[in-house]
C-alpha cells in the first residue's frame, strides 16, 4: 500500500500547515498531492494542479530570484537526501480567479520521500506565508531609517535648531511621530507573534486530538486490536478486549516489549510471523488457531484466535507500527468439538438401528419376491405396449416433419398400403385402393428398368434397395422426382412376405443439382477453351482445379498441378512478393492483382499477371479464389524497349539544354549589367523553361533506372529541416507568385539519399505552386511524429477528386480535367518509389476546390 493511501498519513498531513508533495523528476517537479491548507494559501481552492509540472501550476516571473532559490533548494535536497530550510524568499502565485497576481513572501523546509533503493521518489515541502512578517519588518527598517536621518539631520544642523525654536518644536512633532509609528509597529509585531503562537497551540491539540480519536477508536472497538511499535514488538493502545484476553491490565504492559510481557510467547509462531510481517510489509492473517496465554498467577489458559497483523507505514514508507486484531474463537472451537462428538454418538445409534432394519428387510424382501414375480409379467406386457405406442408415435412425427412417406408392397397380390403423403407425391387418389401398376403408370418409362432391377434383387437377396426416378403426377400432369428407400421382408409366422419403406419428394435436390452440374460444365467448358490461365482455390490456400492452358504451360498433368502446384516453377526474386500478396489478400478475403515470371516447358520464363476473386457461397461464407492469369511477357518487353528509348533519348537532350542553360546564364548576367530588364525577364523566364525541362528529362532518366534496377538509394546523415529551408530558398529564386511558409518544431536528422528526398520535396512544391491561385499561400510543416520524420506540403488549390486519388501515384497517370498543366504524370510516381525505398509512406489527403496537401514520413536517423 502506498503512504499515500495510509490513513495515519492522511491525518498528519491534512492539518493547518500548507503541504505540498512533488514527485522527484527534475526539472518537472509534478504535483502529487496537497492538503487544504495549501489550497488556501496559494489561491488554488476552485483549481485542480494535480499532475501538473510546479512551474506550469505556479509560473515563474522575469527578474524575480524566488523560483531560482525553490529550485536549487528542490535540487539540494534531492542529491544530499537531506531537509532543506531556505530562507524567506518572494514567489509570486496566481490569484483565485486567475485575473491577478498575489505578491506573497514565503519561508518553505524541503523533505525528501526516499524509495525502497534509498532514492528520492518525492519531495515534501512545507510552507509558511510570512509576507505579513516582511511587510513588517520592512516598515520597521523604514522608520529605523529615517530615524537615522533624522538624527543626522538633526547633528547637521544643531547650531541651525539653537537659533530658532520653532524649528526645533517642529523636529520634536516629528520625531515624537516617528516614535509613536515605532510603538504601533512594536504592537504588530507582538500581534503577529501571538497569532503564530496560537496556531502552534492549535496544531499540537490537533494532533492530540488525532491521537485521542485513534485511542477512542481502538478502545471502542469490537475486536482485540493492539499497535506493537518498531522490531521490538513495544505495546501501545491494547483495547479492553486484548487486555482480557491477555489477562493483564494496561499499566502491566504499555510501553513494554511483547515477549517479555509474554515470555511463553517465545516457543509459538506469533513473534516469528510479527517479525516477518515488520520486516516483509505484507500483512498476516489466520483463523482458528490455538494460543497459549499465562496469566500473571503462572496459569496457563488454551485459546483459539482468528488472528490478523497489518503493517502500518511512515512517511518513509517504513513499517512502524504492527496493528494486531484478535478475535477469540475458543467458545465456537469447543461448541464445534462437541458437535463432532455428538455426530459420532449419533453415527454409532444409527448403525445400530441400520443393523436392524436390515433383519427387518430379508424378511420383507423374501415376502415381496413373490408379489414381484406375479407383476413382472404384467409390467412387461405394459412396457412393450407402451414401447410400441411410443415407437408408433415417434415415426408419425419423423415422417411428418421431414415430408415423408410410407409405403407397404404385397408382391403376391401387388396390393400397394400407401400413406397420404406419398399418394400427395404420386397424385394419386387419396381414399381409393391403389396397386403397384398403378404407380408404374406415373413413372417416366425409361425408368422402369431401373426400379425392376432394384426390387428384384431386394427381393431375391433380401437387402435394402435406394433408388431414384422421375414420375409424372397423375392429378397434375407436373414431373417430379422421387426417392423410394426400403427393403424387403420376408415371410413370418403372422404376416406374409412384403416390401417396406419411405418415399421422399426429391425434385427441388435433383433441379438445384442439375443446376450446379450445368454451370460447372459451362464453366469447364469456358476455362478449357480459353489460353488465359484459370485456376479454383479452396480454404486451405490450395488449388483444386487447373484448366488445361496451365498443363500446356507447365508441362504437367492436372493431378500433378493440383498435389504440387506450380510454386517452385516461379522465379526466385518474384515468388516471395507473389506469395505475400496472396496471403495477405486471402486473410482479408480481398481481390488481389500480382505479376510474377514462371517457367514454362520450354524452359524460358514467361511474364504472368494474375487475378484473384474471392468466392462465396450463397449464405456468404468465404470459399476461396478463383484465380485467372495473362501472359505479358510481350508488354514486358516492350515496356522494356520504351525504357530504353526513353533513356537513350534523354540523355541526348540533356546534352543541348546543358549548353543552352549555359547561353542563357551568360546573358542574364550581361543583361544585368546593361541593366536591360525587358531582355533579363525574358531570359529569366527562358531560365525557368529549360530548368522545367531539365526536370522532365531527369524524372525520365530516373523512370528509366527505376524499371532497370539502376536507380540506387546512397543514404547518408543529414538535417531535414535545413533540407527543407535549401529547398524552399531556391524556389523563391524561381517562383514570385506565391509565399511559402515553413513550419518546423525542432532540428530532425535522418538517414537517408539527401538528393532523392530533396526531388520528392521539390516536386510537391512544383505541384503545389501548379495547382493553386498565384497569391496564395503553400504550408511546409516538418516534425516528428510516431518516432518517424514526417513533411507535409499543404495548398489552397483546385484539389482533387476521390477518383483520382487512388491513382494519383500511379506511372504517367494525371488528372484528366487538368491538361492544361504541364507535366507527364511521372513525377509522384517516382516520388513514390523513391519513398518506398526508404520504408517510407507517402500520401495525400485533398478536397475539391479547398486544396490539398501531399505528404510523406521515413524514419529517423539510428544514431
Amino acid at each position: 500500500m502506498s503512504f499515500l493511501e495510509s490513513s495515519i498519513f492522511n491525518t498528519l498531513f491534512n492539518d493547518d500547515v500548507p503541504r505540498i508533495i512533488l514527485e522527484a523528476n527534475t526539472p518537472d517537479f509534478t504535483i502529487v498531492t496537497y492538503n487544504e491548507a495549501h489550497k488556501e494559501a496559494t489561491f488554488t481552492i476552485n483549481r485542480d494542479i494535480k499532475g501538473m509540472s510546479l512551474w506550469l501550476a505556479y509560473p515563474r516571473e522575469d527578474n524575480v530570484e524566488g523560483a531560482d532559490s525553490l529550485e536549487k533548494g528542490l535540487l539540494e535536497a534531492i542529491n544530499t537526501l537531506k531537509p532543506i530550510k531556505l530562507s524567506p524568499f518572494q514567489y509570486s502565485v496566481p490569484s483565485s480567479d486567475l485575473n491577478s497576481i498575489e505578491m506573497v513572501w514565503w519561508q518553505v523546509e524541503i523533505e525528501p520521500i526516499l524509495d525502497a533503493n534509498g532514492k528520492a521518489e518525492f519531495v515534501h515541502l512545507k510552507s509558511k506565508n510570512v509576507t505579513e512578517q516582511i511587510s513588517g519588518n520592512k516598515i520597521l527598517n523604514k522608520y529605523k531609517e529615517r530615524e537615522e536621518t533624522l538624527s543626522r539631520e538633526l547633528s547637521n544642523t544643531h547650531e541651525e535648531l539653537a537659533a530658532s525654536n520653532e524649528e526645533l518644536q517642529a523636529n520634536l512633532e516629528d520625531l515624537l511621530a516617528t516614535n509613536d509609528a515605532l510603538a504601533n509597529s512594536k504592537d504588530e509585531l507582538l500581534l503577529l507573534n501571538t497569532e503564530l503562537e496560537n496556531r502552534i497551540e492549535r496544531r499540537t491539540k490537533d494532533l492530540q486530538s488525532s491521537r485521542l480519536l485513534l485511542e477512542n477508536i481502538i478502545a471502542t472497538a469490537n475486536v482485540a486490536i493492539t499497535l506493537l511499535k518498531g522490531k521490538d514488538l513495544v505495546i501501545e493502545m491494547p483495547n479492553p478486549k486484548m487486555l482480557a484476553i491477555w489477562q493483564r491490565n494496561l499499566e502491566d504492559v504499555v510501553g513494554r516489549k511483547l515477549v517479555d510481557v509474554f515470555p511463553e510467547l517465545e516457543f509459538q509462531r506469533f513473534p516469528k510471523l510479527l517479525t516477518d510481517a515488520f520486516e516483509t510489509g505484507n500483512r498476516v492473517a489466520m483463523n482458528q488457531i490455538p494460543a497459549v496465554v499465562v496469566d500473571t498467577k503462572g496459569k496457563s489458559n488454551e485459546i483459539y484466535v482468528d488472528f490478523s497483523y497489518d503493517p502500518i507505514f511512515d512517511s518513509n514508507g517504513n513499517v512502524e507500527y504492527i496493528m494486531a486484531t484478535v478475535i477469540d474463537v475458543t467458545k465456537q472451537v469447543e461448541s464445534l468439538t462437541k458437535l463432532e462428538q455428538k455426530k459420532s454418538e449419533l453415527q454409532a445409534i444409527t448403525e445400530e438401528l441400520a443393523a436392524s432394519n436390515e433383519e427387518l428387510s430379508a424378511t420383507n424382501e423374501e415376502l415381496a419376491t413373490t408379489n414381484e414375480e406375479l407383476q413382472e409379467a404384467q409390467e412387461s406386457l405394459l412396457i412393450k405396449n407402451e414401447e410400441l405406442a411410443e415407437t408408433e408415435e415417434n415415426l408419425n412425427l419423423a415422417l411428418a416433419s421431414g415430408n415423408l412417406g410410407i409405403y407397404s408392397i404385397d408382391p403376391s397380390t401387388g396390393k400397394f398400403d400407401i400413406s397420404t403423403k406419398a399418394r400427395e407425391f404420386y397424385g394419386l387418389p387419396l381414399l381409393a385402393d391403389i396397386l403397384w401398376t398403378d404407380v408404374i403408370k406415373t413413372v417416366v418409362p425409361e425408368y422402369l428398368p431401373v426400379i425392376e432391377k432394384a426390387r428384384a434383387e431386394a427381393l431375391a437377396k433380401h437387402i435394402p434397395f435406394d433408388v431414384q426416378y422421375p414420375i409424372i403426377q397423375g392429378s397434375t400432369g407436373i414431373k417430379k422426382w422421387i426417392r423410394v428407400v426400403g427393403k424387403s421382408i420376408p415371410k413370418t409366422k403372422f404376416k406374409a412376405a412384403r416390401f417396406l419403406g419411405v418415399i421422399i419428394d426429391i425434385t427441388k435436390e435433383v433441379e438445384h443439382r442439375l443446376v450446379i452440374e450445368e454451370s460447372e460444365d459451362r464453366f469447364r467448358n469456358m476455362a478449357e477453351a480459353t489460353d488465359v490461365y484459370i485456376s479454383v482455390g479452396d480454404l486451405s490456400r490450395n488449388a483444386t482445379y487447373f484448366n488445361n492452358a496451365w498443363v500446356k504451360l507447365t508441362g504437367r498433368s492436372m493431378k500433378d498441378l493440383v498435389e504440387s502446384g506450380y510454386l517452385d516453377l516461379v522465379h526466385p526474386e518474384d515468388r516471395n512478393i507473389y506469395m505475400d500478396a496472396y496471403n495477405k489478400s486471402f486473410d482479408k478475403k480481398a481481390p488481389f492483382t500480382g505479376e510474377f515470371r514462371l517457367m514454362g516447358l520450354d524452359g524460358e520464363y514467361r511474364w504472368l499477371l494474375a487475378k484473384g476473386t474471392p468466392r462465396f457461397n450463397n449464405d456468404g461464407i468465404f470459399m476461396g479464389y478463383i484465380s485467372s492469369s495473362v501472359d505479358i511477357t510481350e508488354l514486358k518487353k516492350d515496356e522494356l524497349r520504351k525504357n530504353d528509348f526513353i533513356g537513350m533519348v534523354s540523355h541526348e537532350l540533356k546534352t543541348p539544354l546543358t549548353a543552352i542553360s549555359g547561353f542563357v546564364q551568360v546573358l542574364q548576367s550581361r543583361a544585368r549589367k546593361s541593366e536591360d530588364t525587358y531582355a533579363l525577364n525574358a531570359l529569366n523566364r527562358a531560365y525557368n523553361q529549360i530548368r522545367k525541362m531539365t526536370t522532365m528529362i531527369n524524372g525520365f532518366l530516373n523512370v528509366s533506372r527505376l524499371e532497370s534496377g539502376k536507380l540506387l538509394i546512397e543514404k547518408n546523415t543529414f538535417r531535414l529541416d535545413e533540407l527543407l529551408v535549401e529547398l524552399i530558398e531556391e524556389s523563391d529564386v524561381v517562383q514570385f507568385s506565391h509565399q511559402i511558409v515553413l513550419t518546423v518544431d525542432e532540428p530532425i536528422e535522418v538517414n537517408a539519399d539527401r538528393d532523392k528526398i530533396g526531388s520528392v520535396v521539390s516536386n510537391l512544391l512544383s505541384n503545389a505552386v501548379k495547382y493553386s491561385p498565384a497569391g496564395t499561400r503553400i504550408d511546409v510543416n516538418c516534425k516528428i511524429l510516431n518516432n518517424k520524420a514526417f513533411v507535409s506540403v499543404s495548398d489552397n488549390g483546385i484539389g482533387i477528386d476521390k477518383v483520382d486519388l487512388e491513382k494519383l501515384f500511379d506511372r504517367y497517370y494525371r488528372v484528366g480535367k487538368h491538361h492544361t498543366v504541364s507535366g507527364f504524370g511521372i513525377g509522384l510516381y517516382l516520388s513514390a518509389e523513391i519513398i518506398q525505398r526508404h520504408n517510407g509512406i507517402i500520401g495525400v489527403d485533398s478536397e475539391v476546390d479547398k486544396g490539398s496537401t501531399f505528404y510523406f514520413e521515413i524514419p529517423l536517423s539510428e544514431n
